[in-house]
């Protein structure tokens, strides 16, 4: 009983440092996108939840560490 509620206890916690980790990346752009660029451009404005989508797609699609082959000369 004692280790279900420890790996209870672990996923409880590592959901909640994903979506810390989310609300922390996506509020910048949200708030970027609806306060400047959706007032510069004549854009639609986004909710939370729409730029947090965006961010993890972007994320999937384009990841952090890109290699680039060099051409050999």
């Amino acid at each position: 009983m004692n280790k279900v509620i420890n790996l209870l206890m672990g996923i409880g916690v590592a959901i909640s440092l994903a979506l810390v980790a989310g609300f922390v990346f996506a509020a910048p752009t949200w708030l970027i996108w609806n306060n400047i660029v959706a007032q510069i451009f004549n854009l639609p404005y986004l909710s939370f939840w729409d730029t947090f989508w965006i961010m993890i797609m972007i994320r999937l699609v384009i990841p952090s560490e890109t290699k680039v082959k060099k051409e050999k000369s």
